[in-house]
């Protein structure tokens, strides 16, 4: 139960994103697509970036502003519940967004299992980034477990 409401509150909370936008986006008469003026015209291409992160449950981080990096005993045995209810996986940035991972393809396949062995770990991902209604999210061409930077600016809890 308490997995099914943590879903259902991370997918509000994404959902909100994309509703929050506060003015319209700019349109494309031709093919009536969105555009954004940190994207390329063409908004399926994304933005070719690196990010380093720490790859964790979105429920704490979105619950708790003070969560970052599980490293106490309690941080470590939530963060293996919530992933093991199924809560999604996002990583905190460096620079502080979360990233929603998404897959390459499209449509999006579900890249759960893909994050499921840097859960709790620091990362640096290499994509196509996209940003939509505040949301930020990178398509994962390559992923590698990194040690924490020694100037990290992400919160150990």
């Amino acid at each position: 139960m308490k997995a099914i409401i943590v879903t259902f509150c991370a997918l509000l909370l994404i959902a909100g994103a994309f509703a929050q936008q506060s003015k319209p986006a700019n349109t494309d008469h031709d093919t009536g697509h969105a555009t954004h003026p940190n994207q390329p015209t063409d908004e399926t291409d994304g933005t070719p970036g690196v990010i380093t992160g720490y790859v964790r449950d979105i429920a704490c981080l979105v619950q708790n502003p003070k969560a970052g990096a599980a490293t106490t005993p309690v941080a470590k045995d939530c963060l293996k519940e919530c992933v093991r209810g199924g809560s999604p996986l996002v990583i905190l940035s460096e620079d502080g967004p979360l990233y929603v991972p998404i897959s390459t393809e499209t449509p999006d396949k579900s890249v759960h299992s893909q994050m499921l062995p840097y859960a709790g770990k620091y990362v640096k991902v290499s994509g196509k980034l996209f940003e939509r209604g505040g949301l930020h999210s990178i398509s994962i061409e390559k992923i590698e477990a990194i040690t924490r930077p020694p100037n990290s600016k992400i919160p150990t809890s």
